[in-house]
């Protein structure tokens, strides 16, 4: 079998590369936001699922899983104390007037 690459030279190969290091980049990207995610902030509470959605379906799975794969945090979690809360107030609104 002879394979001739003439016809993947100059643009049509320069398009095709970029294509395929951007499927990559999306894929790796989706399985370390994946591998970080707390197994509670998961959709479904399984992360093999999503794994193979981004692994099998490309750049479609990574753009699911970071679309509707993750829940929000929790907001209690950031909430700030109220002694934080008093010192930003008052240092807005009662510093240096003239």
């Amino acid at each position: 079998m002879n394979l001739d690459a003439s016809p993947l030279s100059g643009t049509t190969g320069l398009v095709i590369g970029i294509a395929l290091g951007v499927q990559l980049l999306f894929a790796v990207i989706g399985l370390v936001v994946l591998v970080r995610t707390p197994r509670e902030r998961v959709q479904f509470g399984r992360k093999w699922p999503w794994a193979l959605i981004i692994v099998f379906i490309n750049t479609i799975g990574t753009i699911l899983f970071l679309a509707i794969g993750r829940r929000p945090a929790p907001v209690d979690t950031f909430a700030p104390t109220s002694a934080n809360a008093a010192g930003t107030v008052q240092s807005l609104y009662e510093g240096d007037q003239r």
